[in-house]
């Protein structure tokens, strides 16, 4: 007996030109500001402060990266894994900024919060398969 896969698993590899398109326009805006950046036209320390710590940044990466997924998302499935990658890229941020008081020592419980509603919310929907073949528009 041969395999063959299911409709949704072939969708799953399926180019998908909206996120190309935005993770583009990201890269390009980003590059663009660093630019400016280095060529003296910007000042990021202006904005950022005299005692950045540009990395800091680096996991509002991952929560762009899930609002890419949500926007360009065609199924309830990608909405889920987007709103899970924003609350992980948010939350990583505001620990190493230590923004209201929250650090990874007393805040990891609102990831466990974040996958228990996610869980909820697809348990809701129905099983998997069901969830990543409906369709958002």
């Amino acid at each position: 007996m041969r395999y063959r896969p299911h409709r949704h698993e072939l969708n799953a590899h399926q180019d998908n030109p909206r996120k190309r398109l935005l993770w583009g326009a990201t890269f390009i805006a980003v590059g663009t500001v660093f630019l400016l950046d280095r060529l003296d036209v910007l000042d990021l320390t202006q904005y950022l402060g005299p005692q950045s710590r540009w990395w800091h940044f680096l996991p509002l990466l991952v929560a762009l990266g899930g609002v890419i997924s949500v926007v360009s998302a065609q199924s309830v499935r990608r909405v889920l894994k987007g709103l899970g990658d924003i609350v992980l890229g948010v939350w990583v941020f505001v620990c190493l900024e230590q923004l209201w008081g929250l650090t990874f020592a007393n805040s990891w419980p609102i990831l466990l919060i974040a996958f228990g509603v996610q869980m909820l919310v697809r348990g809701w929907l129905g099983n998997s398969r069901t969830a990543s073949n409906e369709v958002v528009q």
